[in-house]
């Protein structure tokens, strides 16, 4: 019985820790990429002779990254034809970011906290790009992330859509297909980072994962 309970709370806690990870990279990536001057000079000299090397080698990190390449190019013109900038939001009210898992496809705990590490960093790349200030709204709230569960791939696509629909961030992630699920399958969305008040009429009836 014990180790059922504890079961059930690393699952959850293993993907929140996971997600703030890449969260955090994601934050000193970009504003690494906003600020060349942090840049050291042994930096920005290694990153002038590696840029050849890493241009090559771009295509095969892509697809190493275990999503659909393709899908997420589609991915992110599907989430940029919201109008992302036009959310009204006070800077004190509460934020977050929702990841959704698809039930329906059982995945282990490992696979799970690998999309949710995708979805994180998708859906904070999109919103720092679209509107830098919500982002940064959510970002001085210590990027505050929940995991949810929905039955099944058509519910998945349905929360996208009515987040879109809102003008919310929605990231769909794809998986290449190289362990456990089938390729292209919708393994999680993202949505946010974003007011909790508007999330929650998309979300709010979801369980915990």
């Amino acid at each position: 019985m014990s180790s059922i309970r504890m079961d059930g709370i690393l699952s959850p806690l293993v993907i929140s820790v996971i997600a703030f990870a890449v969260g955090y990279q994601a934050h000193s990536l970009l504003s690494t990429r906003a600020n060349p001057s942090l840049l050291t000079p042994t930096d920005a000299s290694s990153k002038s002779k590696s840029r050849s090397k890493n241009d090559t080698k771009s295509v095969t990190s892509s697809s190493g990254s275990g999503t659909d390449t393709e899908s997420d190019a589609e991915d992110t013109a599907a989430a940029l034809s919201s109008d992302l900038t036009s959310t009204k939001f006070s800077s004190s009210e509460e934020m977050k970011l929702v990841l959704v898992v698809n039930d329906e496809l059982k995945m282990t705990k490992g696979k799970i906290a690998a999309q949710a590490g995708h979805a994180t960093l998708a859906c904070a790349m999109t919103l720092k790009e679209a509107n830098p200030r919500l982002f940064r709204a959510w970002q001085n709230q210590g990027q505050p992330k929940i995991a949810l569960r929905c039955a099944n791939t058509e519910e998945l696509e349905i929360l996208a859509a009515q987040a879109r629909s809102l003008n919310l961030c929605a990231r769909t992630i794809r998986d290449a297909g190289r362990t456990q699920v089938a390729p292209g399958s919708k393994t999680i969305v993202g949505i946010g980072p974003g007011p909790a008040r508007i999330i929650n009429t998309v979300t709010g009836k979801l369980k915990l994962l």
